[in-house]
């Protein structure tokens, strides 16, 4: 099973050559939010009818600079992770969380901790019967080298780090640090930051037999 993760897409992907490729060979696209830079659905609509002239089949989350307008319409769509844990497969769960923790920046969907906690184990608890856990989460697990600023700070969710050193998915897939765009582990789980597709970035994931393979673009 492969995968293409598109994060921080900001209203449109910079379609390189690699990523066309990558988009119209895997299985599915994995929409990572921050679709829109304080967008509307329509916006979304659209990116959503771009990213299918490569690949029809997605799941997203929103993110901390998209709106409760655009959670409802991914739900709407059917293509909504948040809250939400889907099995591909017998072997492959996906769950995952919309919108960041707290900024300086005031953005339409910010939580706490807790609600983000909240969201993450509704969906984790739909996924437990997979072997290959991914959780999509906007907002990276806090001191990754995934949630650093340029500052050099670590501004990543607390209570998802602790989750992650608990309970061991074997894959995050996050976004939202623009700059921190890399791979960390904590403990067993994988930790992804594929940076912005506004910028032509993105990652390839495959699974084959329970092992990942992860390619930054």
């Amino acid at each position: 099973m492969t995968f293409l993760t598109l994060g921080d897409i900001h209203g449109s992907v910079k379609w390189t050559s690699e990523l066309i490729a990558a988009a119209e060979t895997v299985d599915t696209i994995l929409l990572c939010g921050d679709l829109t830079s304080f967008g509307t659905p329509g916006d979304v609509a659209a990116i959503i009818d771009d990213i299918a002239r490569y690949n029809a089949s997605c799941f997203a989350i929103a993110g901390n600079c998209d709106s409760l307008a655009i959670e409802s319409f991914l739900t709407d769509q059917g293509i909504s992770l948040n809250g939400r844990g889907r099995m591909i497969g017998d072997s492959i769960g996906i769950c995952g969380v919309s919108g960041s923790n707290r900024t300086p920046f005031g953005t339409p969907l910010e939580y706490t901790e807790e609600e983000l906690s909240a969201s993450l184990d509704a969906g984790w608890q739909q996924i437990q019967g997979a072997s290959t856990r991914i959780v999509v989460h906007h907002a990276p697990p806090y001191r990754t080298k995934c949630d650093r600023t340029l500052l050099g700070m670590h501004t990543g969710v607390r209570m998802f780090r602790e989750f992650c050193e608990k309970d061991q998915p074997e894959l995050v897939v996050c976004g939202h640090i623009h700059e921190a765009r890399g791979t960390d582990m904590i403990g067993e789980t994988l930790v992804v930051n594929g940076g912005m597709a506004a910028r032509g970035h993105g990652t390839v994931i495959e699974i084959s037999d329970g092992d990942l393979t992860v390619s930054l673009m």
